[in-house]
């Protein structure tokens, strides 16, 4: 009989090999190590206590039998005694022999190497099944330990984000500053000419990266080629790649580069399944991708969401710079270039970048999570779906987003912020929300806004499943929300009776479904309405093992169901059919880098009527699509439909910049500073000649005539008080916007400081530094801090004026507010601040109804934002250095200085500048089209 110590290292050795072999296939929770140190002692003893030898213990029993006759008995006739008769008496003798021997065990190869127990009639054995279970707490040892050698802390990479018509964004990852700066080229890989340039082009840099952003910068190249192209990147750090302009919104394919496809899927973790002889960091779901990839000819991959596990193999740490290792560790793997260097990347949020199951909102490890993801993610992505202001709980580059492209417009869902707890409320409760009341909001608009001829799908990315078909874990996917769920989805039925297909694409379970929702019966929609999702994951990670996906009722229906498989990614195709009424999506599923099923679905075919309506007469009027889409929808070319980055204090870490020649020889010079401005508010323009003025005054040129002001044109003046007004002192200044007395502001203000040099008697010359603070990212902080302020100065009108310099009275037309906001039937949006308290006049208490004190407290509030560290940029100009900013958004001021100051520059109109951004930013026919009305 074994003794207790081996049956105790017999029940650990099978547990630990089972959980070994699970959290090596799987990375399921373990307590490998546990066992082991129970099983290793037991092990010794057990293989120290335990007999080498039985016992046997053998017994023979020998029994005898003996009759004895009675003397005295009488005899019968034939002499013998009667059978019966008392005569005859029969005794038995027994004997018990004990043998006792010892014989050897048996050995039992298999069974000690199966189940670990000690084996003390062999050494060899024993060790080599003590070897084993060595071997399986080693390899668990090497999967949970070694990658946490490679940090990746001097990780210097290149990524592709977004790329739009437009523009193309490369994340950059440098912390190395002897190799700053960073300068990127881009060229067209196949020049068809005459009319492509097959040269090297500059497409700017990144000047330096700090710690704030763990060494990353995103560089937006502007692109200027209006169909699908294939561009190759280089960066003077050594990285390389390329990248696909998407075809024309509204057109699926290309003939040269075939139908319009991009891929789907998420969840990875690296070296899973375990591979001993992999690199730490490899991945293998990247190698069965990039064994398809040039096949696809692929836009982009939409990846929905865990590229990072927070949270396994095991949870380390909750520091900001635990989450950016992580990151880090992915882009390191020896198997990312294979499928980052030519391939865009856009990304969705889930739970493991920030900890299982998320519903905290932004509390907690929310903080340190979301940091990294905005860096490494999101800074990459997309047009947010919302304009900043809005996010009060978010840092400025995350939220949901959405763009078109080709053939399909996109909703990149945040179903992790804004949620409601996954426990607190039932399913079915309307005051549960995965969306949040903004999100939800703005998805809801923008499944009911039109689309653009050619435009068929309309898509959703959905980091959860759609679906209530898993039962497992279903509280954490949108069958834990089915309130909200159920007005989403009759919103979808809605869009998809008006010809246009929704799609939701969603991963996370590790699995792939394929469900189609239809309409109800007896609702209104037509069958054709029904929606589609493809959910598949993961792409790197394990797989269940068994089978969690069932269909319940009637609201969900199974189409395809796979849960094997390690690595499973979508690919998405979409064509136009002939005639241009409907559109196909194919739909292909790879598992482990083979296509395992596919399907193809139609969009839904286009109302009986076409959409047009006819009038009492039975008239019907047909206008060309062109016409129509360009009409009714904002076409490129209004400062509104570009992305504001809003700056502040960090504004110092990666300003802005152009080149003074890029700009003085080539129109897209021009366009690169004009769209720096309208997107960031400033730009500098960095090597300009300062021995005089004449290089400043040129530039400026380049952009618009320069406005004549009572100042006169182009100024270069010193602090000499030349004119009355403080900009002509060594005082400080505090943020303002100049020309607040005019009924149009100056539109771009300049300042150059030629030299800056000790007055006279003096040594040096000190301070003088320069402020800017973005007045729309002040006035948002103002709308979220205290709404009753925001509204007092955007509704109480002021009188401005210049009266300083002799024979000089300058107001504007009327009063005006503080922060002016856009006027008529389209969205009210801010769109011109005017401060600057020496040109204020006297409150007019007709305005405040006799309070007066609610304008000052509301005044307060804003200067005190305007003051505070984190809005405010600061930074030295030097000779060589040019400043433009525009003036409608930006306020400026300065620090007190000594010495004497040559500065020079001007003021440009907006509505020249407006032009010059719209003509050497979009075509031709993009500008004429505002003229449609």
């Amino acid at each position: 009989m074994a003794t207790t110590q081996t049956r105790v290292a017999t029940a650990a050795s099978i547990g630990l090999r089972a959980l070994s072999y699970i959290f090596l296939r799987w990375i399921a929770p373990a307590i490998i190590f546990t066992l082991f140190v129970i099983y290793l002692p037991a092990f010794v003893s057990g293989y120290r206590q335990e007999p080498k030898y039985n016992l046997v213990d053998e017994v023979d029993v020998v029994v005898t039998e003996t009759t004895v006759e009675d003397a005295d008995a009488p005899e019968n006739r034939n002499g013998r005694t009667p059978p019966n008769g008392d005569k005859e008496v029969e005794a038995e003798d027994v004997t018990i022999e004990e043998t006792i021997s010892i014989e050897n065990r048996p050995l039992n190869p298999l069974r000690t190497l199966l189940t670990g127990a000690p084996n003390p009639r062999s050494l060899a054995l024993s060790l080599a099944t003590l070897l084993l279970n060595a071997l399986c707490v080693s390899l668990v040892a090497d999967r949970l330990f070694r990658e946490r050698s490679y940090p990746g802390d001097d990780l210097s990479f290149a990524r592709v984000g977004y790329v739009s018509e437009n523009e193309a964004k490369l994340l950059i990852r440098e912390p190395d500053q002897s190799k700053m700066p960073v300068k990127v080229e881009v060229h067209i890989k196949d020049p068809q000419p005459p009319f492509d340039n097959p040269l090297w082009q500059n497409a700017g840099g990144v000047r330096w990266t700090t710690d704030e952003t763990d060494y990353t910068a995103v560089l937006s190249i502007p692109l200027r080629h209006s169909k699908k192209r294939i561009f190759e990147w280089r960066t003077s750090n050594n990285h390389s790649g390329e990248f696909t302009v998407p075809p024309p919104i509204g057109h699926a394919e290309e003939t040269n580069y075939g139908p319009f496809t991009f891929l789907a899927t998420s969840c990875i973790v690296p070296r899973l399944p375990y591979n001993p002889f992999d690199h730490p960091l490899a991945i293998p779901g990247f190698r069965h991708l990039a064994k398809v990839l040039p096949s696809l000819n692929a836009q982009f991959m939409l990846f929905l969401g865990d590229f990072i596990y927070a949270d396994v193999p095991r949870y380390w740490d909750k520091s900001t710079a635990y989450y950016r290792e992580k990151y880090r560790q992915i882009y390191a793997s020896p198997d990312w270039p294979a499928v980052g260097q030519n391939l865009s990347w856009i990304h969705v949020l889930d739970d493991h970048e920030i900890a299982n199951d998320w519903s905290a909102n932004s509390t907690g490890v929310y903080e340190a999570a979301i940091g990294p993801f905005d860096h490494y993610q999101a800074a990459a992505n997309p047009p947010q779906a919302k304009k900043a202001g809005a996010l009060t709980a978010r840092a400025a580059n995350t939220s949901y987003f959405e763009f078109t492209q080709g053939p399909a417009s996109f909703f990149l869902l945040d179903t992790r912020s804004f949620r409601s707890s996954n426990d607190l409320l039932p399913s079915d409760d309307p005051d549960k929300t995965m969306l949040g009341t903004d999100q939800l909001a703005d998805f809801l608009a923008w499944l009911r806004r039109p689309e653009p001829k050619g435009v068929k799908w309309k898509i959703v990315a959905s980091s959860v499943p759609f679906t209530k078909n898993w039962p497992v874990n279903t509280q954490d996917t949108w069958g834990g929300f089915l309130a909200e769920r159920r007005i989403v989805l009759e919103a979808m039925w809605d869009v998809a009776s008006r010809g246009v297909g929704v799609v939701v694409l969603s991963g996370d379970r590790h699995e792939f479904a394929a469900t189609k929702f239809p309409p109800p019966e007896d609702g209104k929609w037509h069958e054709t309405a029904t929606v589609w999702e493809f959910s598949a994951s993961p792409l790197s990670q394990f797989y269940s093992p068994i089978p969690t996906y069932r269909q319940r009722d009637g609201e969900d229906v199974m189409v395809k169901y796979i849960y094997k498989g390690n690595s499973k990614f979508g690919a998405i195709t979409i064509e136009n059919l002939e005639g241009g009424d409907q559109s196909s999506m194919k739909y292909r599923l790879y598992v482990d880098g083979e296509e395992v099923w596919n399907t193809v679905v139609l969009s839904p075919p286009p109302p009986a009527n076409g959409g047009r309506l006819g009038g009492s007469d039975g008239h019907r009027s047909c206008y060309d699509w062109e016409f129509i889409r360009d009409y009714t929808y904002s076409p490129r070319g209004d400062t509104k439909d570009i992305p504001e980055v809003l700056f502040g204090a960090e504004a110092a870490l990666d300003p802005p910049t152009v080149e003074h020649d890029h700009v003085k020889d080539s129109e897209d010079g021009v366009g690169k500073l004009t769209m720096n401005i309208v997107k960031h508010g400033f730009t500098f323009v960095n090597n300009v000649p300062f021995d005089s003025p004449d290089a400043t005054q040129e530039l400026l040129e380049r952009i618009a005539f320069i406005r004549q002001t009572h100042y006169g044109g182009f100024y270069d003046f010193k602090p000499d008080l030349a004119m009355a007004d403080t900009a002509y002192t060594n005082l400080a200044l505090p943020a303002h916007t100049d020309t607040t007395y005019f009924t149009e502001p100056a539109g771009l203000q300049a300042f150059h400081m030629l030299s800056h040099e000790p007055a006279e008697g003096e040594s040096q010359a000190w301070g003088g530094q320069s402020l800017l603070v973005d007045g729309f990212h002040a006035a948002r902080t103002l709308q979220t801090e205290d709404k009753q302020a925001y509204d007092i100065l955007s509704r109480v009108r002021l009188p401005w004026h210049a009266s300083g310099n002799k024979d000089i009275t300058i107001g504007p037309d009327q009063m005006y507010p503080v922060l002016e906001h856009t006027a008529g039937r389209e969205e009210r949006r801010l769109n011109r601040i005017r401060w600057n308290n020496d040109d204020r006049g006297v409150l007019p208490l007709s305005e405040v109804e006799s309070d007066s004190d609610s304008w000052y407290d509301a005044a307060r509030k804003w200067d005190e934002i305007i003051r505070r560290p984190e809005l405010q940029f600061w930074f030295q100009l030097e000779p060589g250095k040019l400043l433009i900013f525009d003036n409608w958004r930006v306020l400026h001021g300065r620090s007190a200085f000594s010495g004497i100051r040559r500065m020079c520059g001007g003021y440009i109109n907006r509505d020249d500048f407006i032009s010059r951004w719209r003509n050497t930013n979009f075509s031709r026919k993009e500008n004429l089209i505002k003229v449609r009305g």
